[in-house]
């Protein structure tokens, strides 16, 4: 008898717990409808702006250049985040008075660029129906280009034609910046999410390096005159903190 009872208990609590995991499976079938899974890509969008002005726009690395930002599914729960940003800073300017019979005219440019690269991980914690955090570590390198400056000035008359020419040329540098936080994705339909971040940041600097300056004056008559000149001049700067504001992002993947 009581082997029957025994094996009826045994027989019952199978029963339950088998009916329950089906049950968790289901459940867990019917949340991750909304979420991506292996293999998906998304991109992300920053949110800024108070309730009336609202925009979205492109992330912003630690040393403040714009990136295209990403993740992909390398498995359910683990995620590559990837980025990739490029700026170039270019500016000319033309200038041109009347002096009596003289005309003078002044050009001047500078040019500059930045390349970023970006790469991290983030793994994603429990979730419920629609909420899924993550913790992250992110790592951003900033190549820095050369700043160049020219500048020309030119005296036209009726004697001809004496310009000075100068031309600076100071080399980049390298911006290393390392991100660990948490976040999470709220997802408001299939694979649509919109989500927040909030990390301590690390970030070295190292910018700058030899300076050429070369000025080239031509007069009316005669050879033109060259003085080279150089000088060092270097920036490093770490900075360690808390990132100074959550990032809130809308977030699609494919």
């Amino acid at each position: 008898m009581k082997v029957r009872i025994l094996a009826l208990l045994l027989s019952l609590f199978v029963s339950t717990y088998t009916f329950a995991q089906e049950k968790e499976s289901k459940k867990e079938n019917v949340y991750n409808e909304l979420f991506p899974k292996a293999g998906d890509f998304g991109v992300s969008l920053q949110l800024n702006g108070l309730i009336d002005q609202i925009n979205l726009g492109t992330f912003e690395n630690n040393y403040g250049n714009n990136i295209l930002f990403g993740k992909y599914y390398i498995q359910d729960k683990k995620v590559l985040r990837l980025g990739f940003g490029f700026d170039l800073d270019a500016r000319k300017r033309e200038r041109a008075d009347s002096v009596g019979q003289t005309l003078v005219e002044r050009d001047s440019s500078v040019s500059q660029y930045f390349i970023n690269v970006s790469f991290g991980y983030e793994h994603h914690l429990a979730a419920s129906k629609r909420l899924d955090p993550y913790l992250f570590a992110q790592v951003d390198l900033t190549f820095i280009g050369k700043n160049i400056i020219n500048a020309e000035e030119r005296v036209i008359s009726g004697a001809g034609t004496a310009s000075v020419k100068d031309e600076i040329k100071a080399d980049g540098g390298l911006a290393f910046g390392l991100a660990a936080g948490g976040g999470f994705n709220y997802f408001l339909a299939e694979r649509f999410s919109i989500g927040a971040e909030l990390a301590l940041q690390i970030q070295y600097i190292k910018e700058g390096g030899t300076i050429s300056e070369t000025r080239t004056t031509r007069p009316i008559n005669g050879n033109p005159v060259v003085d080279i000149n150089s000088r060092d001049d270097i920036l490093k700067n770490t900075n360690i903190g808390v990132r100074p504001q959550a990032i809130i992002q809308l977030s699609y993947f494919f």
